[in-house]
């Protein structure tokens, strides 16, 4: 490996010279493919880890040559025509479009290369293959935020060097974190104000009625509904093969059907919130040819669905006329009484509707 600068320096002038083209030419293409074999030629074909650690320290070397351009173009769009010249607001947008990554990817490599001045140690480790990219990513996100509030001098590279020595990216970035608020509490307490204010949740409903859910929480929001969540996500026995994904998101419909059914959602227009479902008797009773039921904040749904929700709620009578006149309206009747309840709580101990297996409560 001891022509590796050599060739890492041969690969990278092919690259400058076919930047100008929009595909790769067929000799650029070729001096990738003999790099990408050569790195690894002396190692045996069976010896997965140790072709997986050479790559990833050749990966790491490009990502740091990388982040270097990425500074350096980010200091040309300081000019007042960068955005004309290169037809992009900002470095990391013009690198978003033009590398094919993405917005994060794009400004971590501009700040890495940013901060890279006043990191000469840490740019020292990683070269030399004590440090990975990743570490260096988060010691220089540290640098940059603590460099904003506090002077230069407060930053220990020595000291957080030698924690990326020892550790994890993820186990550095839990160590680098307290050190941001050792030393400056009120910018770690200022952007955990910015991350709740950008919490949002949206809703999005399919051609099929099912509801695609995205958001961001905050860290303390974010362990919250985890917290909530957790109990109820863990598996039901030895035959429950749903995988962690299934398991929460059933958790979360458990935990929104928990607090309807304990009157804990606040009234609205004078009523408790609740599912409500408008059904026929012959839907309920699953006579063929009935219509599916209606269900508010969803597509019609079946009478299956219908009977399981029925079975533990409300039933009110509601009668129609011609024209759908409103005849009578009957009072709510629980369909499970208090007493009845617990008998059957003692008898059954978990639901009985084929295949769920939840304890009584």
């Amino acid at each position: 490996m001891a022509d590796l600068p050599a060739l890492l320096q041969s690969s990278m002038s092919a690259v400058e010279a076919a930047a100008g083209g929009k595909t790769v030419d067929a000799q650029l293409a070729e001096e990738i493919d003999r790099f990408r074999e050569w790195i690894v030629a002396d190692l045996p074909h069976d010896d997965i880890t140790g072709r997986l650690k050479r790559r990833q320290y050749v990966i790491d070397r490009l990502k740091l040559d990388f982040s270097k351009d990425a500074a350096r173009l980010a200091e040309q769009f300081a000019t007042e025509d960068a955005e004309e010249r290169f037809d992009a607001p900002t470095a990391g947008e013009w690198i978003r479009h033009n590398c094919k990554t993405s917005r994060s990817v794009a400004y971590d490599c501009i700040n890495v290369g940013e901060q890279l001045v006043g990191l000469p140690q840490c740019e020292d480790a990683l070269l030399a293959g004590e440090i990975g990219f990743a570490h260096l990513s988060v010691i220089a996100r540290t640098s940059s935020a603590l460099a904003k509030t506090t002077p230069a001098s407060v930053f220990n590279e020595d000291d957080v060097l030698q924690h990326a020595r020892e550790s994890s990216a993820g186990r550095l970035w839990h160590y680098c974190l307290r050190l941001r608020h050792a030393l400056d509490p009120e910018g770690v307490a200022h952007d955990q104000r910015v991350a709740v204010e950008e919490r949002r949740l949206q809703f999005t409903v399919s051609e099929d009625g099912s509801v695609l859910i995205s958001g961001q929480l905050d860290p303390i929001g974010g362990a919250a509904l985890r917290t909530a969540i957790e109990p109820l996500a863990q598996p039901m026995g030895e035959g429950d093969d749903r995988p962690l994904d299934r398991r929460q998101g059933d958790a979360l419909v458990e935990l929104s059907l928990h607090s309807l059914d304990a009157g804990l959602v606040p009234q609205h227009a004078s009523q408790r919130p609740h599912l409500q479902v408008t059904t026929t008797l012959q839907t309920l009773r699953g006579l063929p040819g009935s219509p599916a039921a209606d269900m508010e904040f969803s597509t019609p749904i079946s009478s299956v669905t219908v009977q399981r929700l029925a079975c533990d709620g409300n039933i009110a009578r509601v009668v129609f006329g011609p024209g759908s006149v409103v005849v009578d309206v009957g009072r709510a009747v629980r369909v499970v009484s208090g007493a009845a309840r617990r008998a059957l709580n003692a008898r059954d101990q978990h639901c009985q509707w084929p295949g769920c297996e939840r304890a009584a409560h």
